[in-house]
């Protein structure tokens, strides 16, 4: 059964920013924010985590991010996996430089690309 967004208690979109934690961040930073970003916009566009989840991973494989700054793009070519939700473990294999853990309020995101 998954968590909806509601129930996970995600913060409006102009509070979810301010509310970002980040624990582990191995990615530069311009690619941290997007991901941040990525997964904002998923849980306002879906109802429950899994659907938003899927965006994220989606996006991030389109492969299709421009740097706001420098105007270049920004490669995430490969294989994606997003984990959205309160309470999990994880142990994962991440290629180097492609992996983010944060928090948005209460409810914890995982991303990385695999090796």
């Amino acid at each position: 059964m998954y968590l909806s967004a509601k129930e996970a208690k995600v913060p409006e979109k102009k509070d979810a920013t301010s509310q970002v934690i980040v624990k582990v961040q191995k990615m530069p930073d311009n690619l941290a924010a997007i991901a941040v970003q990525t997964v904002v916009d998923g849980l306002e566009k879906f109802n429950d985590l899994h659907a938003s989840a899927d965006y994220v991973k989606t996006n991030f494989e389109k492969d299709n991010f421009i740097d706001e700054e420098t105007n270049e793009k920004i490669s995430t070519k490969g294989v994606w996996h997003c984990i959205l939700g309160r309470k999990f473990g994880s142990f994962v294999t991440f290629a180097e430089g492609n992996y983010i853990f944060f928090y948005i309020g209460q409810l914890s995101c995982l991303l990385w690309k695999s090796s």
